[in-house]
């Protein structure tokens, strides 16, 4: 065999392996399944919806524990990290000061996407966690265009689920007849118990922010207005409420604004039947 002769046969030979390799190496690509998305959150109540939405296609890590209050939350090395290594995040529009683009910057991840979620209203409420998870279902397929099929029929069924558990609920106040009782609400439950069926004739801050002028002006409404029931939040902190309720002769209630405020709470279902069962228990319907 001729020199040349040997290095076509050789040269043939090669590209034979080569293809070889490519193809099946090309069909183990085209086999495995693709990356998951890795989300951070700043609460459980984008958390759960994350995770209803997303399934296997989603890693979730959340920020802020879900007894804590957002507003009072600092940023730490071990959240910079998880920045670092996400492909979105997630947060409230009213969190944009706490988080913001700056601190985006200095965790070295310049492909993060920021979902701000701008969806208004007390997510508690089975209205806005429909708005919620519609908005959430929308910026994952756009994270992730492959799976938008998945993404838009788990958003479906979570909300189908929502309807049903927000009319049992509902139902459940409405036969206790609580439409009609008259609540003073810190401000971060007030939309909440207004979908609850309640009266709410005024509102209240954290405790740690009223004034004595803020205190008294709640406690004179509250005289005034004959209120029956005082609702506080449990990540603003319930001592306001405890004070005020005492001094009008109303009974008090602390509710949560998140999935796993409370134990046993993990989901946004359970944590909506804890509120109901709590205000149920109070006003003794």
């Amino acid at each position: 065999m001729s020199n040349g002769l040997f290095r076509t046969t050789h040269l043939i030979l090669l590209t034979a392996v080569l293809l070889g390799v490519s193809a099946t190496a090309g069909s183990m690509a085209i086999g495995q399944p693709a990356a998951r998305l890795k989300i951070v959150a700043t609460t459980s109540l984008i958390a759960q919806i994350v995770a209803d939405v997303g399934g296997d296609a989603v890693e979730i890590a959340t920020l802020i524990p879900p007894a804590s209050c957002p507003g009072h939350f600092d940023v730490k090395p071990s959240d910079m990290k998880l920045l670092a290594d996400a492909n979105v995040f997630f947060l409230h529009s009213w969190q944009g000061r706490t988080f913001s683009d700056g601190i985006i910057r200095a965790s070295g991840n310049y492909t993060l996407k920021k979902a701000v979620l701008d969806v208004p209203g007390n997510w508690m409420a089975p209205p806005v966690q429909v708005a919620a998870t519609e908005r959430i279902a929308a910026v994952l397929a756009d994270a992730d265009p492959a799976r938008t099929d998945g993404y838009r029929s788990a958003a479906a069924r979570r909300k189908d689920e929502i309807q049903k558990i927000g009319a049992a609920q509902a139902q459940r106040l409405t036969q206790a007849g609580v439409r009609g009782i008259r609540v003073l609400a810190n401000d971060m439950q007030a939309d909440f118990v207004r979908w609850a069926g309640f009266q709410v004739m005024g509102v209240f801050g954290r405790g740690e922010d009223m004034s004595p002028r803020e205190v008294e002006d709640a406690i004179r409404l509250g005289r005034e207005q004959a209120i029956r029931l005082v609702a506080d939040n449990l990540q603003s902190g319930k001592q306001a409420g405890i004070g005020i309720a005492k001094e009008i002769g109303a009974v008090q209630v602390t509710l949560s604004n998140f999935p796993g405020g409370f134990e046993g709470t993990e989901t946004w279902a359970k944590a909506i039947e804890r509120n109901v069962d709590l205000l149920l228990a109070t006003i003794g319907r």
